[in-house]
């Protein structure tokens, strides 16, 4: 059993990088499972078990004349981290993307939970908020502190939706990210006076200057950590 496993790992592994490697155009037909066990040295069972996965991560479509691909595009959002592991550094201007996402589901969130909060939930934004502040030189905390907040927007607006999704791309790209070690200088002048208004906008209940707040706050972000990718791309050089 568990060596049957590690094969339907080791062979949805390799066809998952092949596919998001572009070595299967979308819509081509994978080989033939008599065809990948040869190739694989592998019983029929583990190629479709590892076939199976491939369909869960929204990759490949598995129908009776055979296994096609599915565009990149269409996948699920657990390919993410796979495409960013394709490289040694990951894809500038995925990275991008990526903190435009995180920056619109927390404004949106941000919005609707400043209209909606109970002066307790204004007054432990307000903490969290204070805490980045004084978490100025201390990067660790500071991001603690802002997904403390992430996930209070999430809970007042009692998204779930919200949430399952910024854990996805925690698990999926903030752990990535932080493992690559990047040297990451961010402004942090700037980055205190966005908090700053943040705050100010909590204060007098102001949902667009926090959410506005929100979307410049991860911009900065997103312009240093691709300053930290394009630096340390030439370093290597």
């Amino acid at each position: 059993m568990g060596q049957t496993t590690s094969k339907t790992a080791e062979i949805s592994a390799v066809l998952r990088d092949e596919i998001l490697r572009g070595q299967y155009r979308a819509g081509e037909r994978l080989p033939s499972e008599r065809d990948l066990s040869a190739r694989f040295e592998s019983n029929r069972g583990a190629v479709r078990e590892a076939l199976k996965k491939l369909e869960q991560m929204g990759l490949a479509d598995i129908n009776p004349g055979g296994v096609r691909v599915v565009p990149v595009e269409e996948a699920s959002l657990d390919v993410l981290g796979y495409v960013m592991d394709l490289e040694e550094r990951p894809d500038a201007r995925l990275v991008a993307q990526i903190y435009e996402v995180f920056g619109a589901l927390l404004s949106r969130s941000a919005r609707k939970a400043v209209e909606t909060a109970s002066d307790e939930d204004l007054e432990r934004m307000q903490e969290y908020l204070r805490a980045i502040l004084d978490a100025a030189n201390d990067p660790e905390h500071s991001q603690i502190a802002w997904r403390k907040l992430g996930y209070l927007f999430a809970y007042i607006n009692d998204n779930l939706v919200i949430r399952l999704i910024l854990n996805g791309l925690k698990t999926q790209f903030v752990e990535r990210i932080l493992r690559l070690g990047l040297a990451v200088h961010m402004d942090r002048e700037r980055a205190s006076r966005i908090v700053e208004d943040v705050l100010d906008g909590l204060l007098k209940r102001d949902a667009d200057a926090v959410a506005n707040g929100l979307t410049s706050h991860f911009e900065l972000v997103s312009e240093a950590v691709t300053n930290a990718l394009a630096h340390s791309a030439v370093g290597e050089e």
